[in-house]
């Protein structure tokens, strides 16, 4: 009798819950912190260093509300080529660790100046995305 007990308890508390509470208790949040100035546009700005080929950026985040290790992948619009072969501006992989935080590694050249490079980041497990533009000046 307790067990049918604790089931009703259980879906009285799920049906009285709004479907946005439900949602907020059951998927973690991704939150990104490109650590650059944003304009009114919404766009961030990388300046590039012109005395270098690549410019190294470190961009950081949290996912809220997990409890299992979590993968995040990293995409980016832009590559270059070295030597025949493709190569990313952003470290495709990167894992939440114990404190939510994330990091990835940017690393745009010069010759893309005036591009934006587009980064979008993916909890695989949930298909939870956030994206940022930035402008390469």
């Amino acid at each position: 009798m307790a067990k049918y007990f604790r089931l009703f308890i259980v879906v009285l508390l799920f049906t009285s819950c709004t479907r946005d509470v439900i949602q907020e208790l059951l998927f973690p949040r991704l939150e990104l912190a490109p650590r650059l100035e944003m304009d009114s546009n919404g766009y961030y700005h990388l300046k590039l260093d012109s005395t270098r080929n690549q410019t190294t950026h470190r961009i950081s985040g949290n996912v809220y509300d997990i409890v299992e290790p979590t993968m995040v992948s990293w995409e980016s619009n832009l590559t270059w080529e070295y030597m025949g072969e493709e190569v990313p501006t952003i470290n495709e992989t990167s894992y939440v660790d114990k404190d939510g935080e994330i990091n990835t590694m940017i690393a745009p050249i010069y010759s893309m100046k005036n591009d934006t490079l587009v980064v979008t980041a993916t909890i695989n497990e949930w298909n939870i995305t956030q994206t940022l533009n930035i402008v390469l000046e």
